[in-house]
């Protein structure tokens, strides 16, 4: 996915499969949501692991699709998961369907858990829970739109010598093997601190390189 990531019924108590324009929700997801959800890739939570979702339960189903389509400030979930030619109905299938995999169910607007019972630990569900990588193209995109979230969210970001750019903040971000490098003089010293604070949350990242400069620290009398 670009960055994180989509959050969590139309046909689902029907046992049918809902469909927009012929995709469903679970085809909708693994090809564009699974990287962070599956991973837990910016600090979204894994479809895998239930009690990451306990806060969001509380919320209700509608309070979801807002989230899903219209993103979170400051977190690493941009509007429908930076995938802007989906509908607005096809994000709400997409947390459909996370819910329904979960186990989640409605009840009077709040959702509930439907108790299941737990399953013997296989080398499989191990494989399912842990904190998987996430390519270095994936990871680089996610926290160069987390920092643009963060600090210039109506700031673009370009692609220059295989670094993404986040203008606005002049902040320059380059990956390999999972090391994320941050380059630029943005204008605030804070943001220093900060941007290696963002980079490091992503589960994937194994270490940071901070090189920024705060632009008033370059001033000479």
């Amino acid at each position: 996915m670009k960055i994180v990531v989509l959050w969590l019924g139309v046909l689902m108590a029907t046992g049918m499969p809902a469909r927009v324009h012929g995709a469903s929700g679970e085809a909708i997801y693994k090809a564009k949501c699974s990287t962070c959800h599956d991973s837990g890739a910016g600090q979204a939570p894994r479809v895998t692991v239930r009690a990451e979702w306990s806060a969001r339960e509380t919320r209700g189903r509608n309070a979801m699709y807002e989230s899903a389509i219209k993103g979170m400030p400051a977190t690493a979930m941009a509007a429908k998961g930076g995938f802007t030619e989906l509908s607005d109905a096809e994000v709400r299938l997409t947390v459909d369907y996370m819910l329904a995999r979960m186990g989640f169910r409605d009840n009077a607007a709040v959702l509930q858990v439907t108790p299941a019972p737990a399953a013997p630990a296989t080398a499989a569900t191990k494989l399912q829970t842990s904190n998987a990588p996430v390519a270095d193209p994936v990871l680089l995109q996610q926290i160069a739109e987390a920092l643009r979230k963060a600090f210039s969210p109506g700031a673009q970001i370009e692609s220059v010598d295989g670094k993404l750019l986040v203008r606005g903040v002049n902040i320059r971000v380059s990956v390999r093997d999972s090391v994320v490098t941050l380059e630029g003089t943005p204008e605030k010293p804070e943001v220093v601190g900060k941007a290696e604070q963002i980079a490091k949350s992503f589960r994937s990242v194994r270490r940071v390189d901070n090189r920024m400069v705060a632009a008033g620290m370059l001033d000479f009398d």
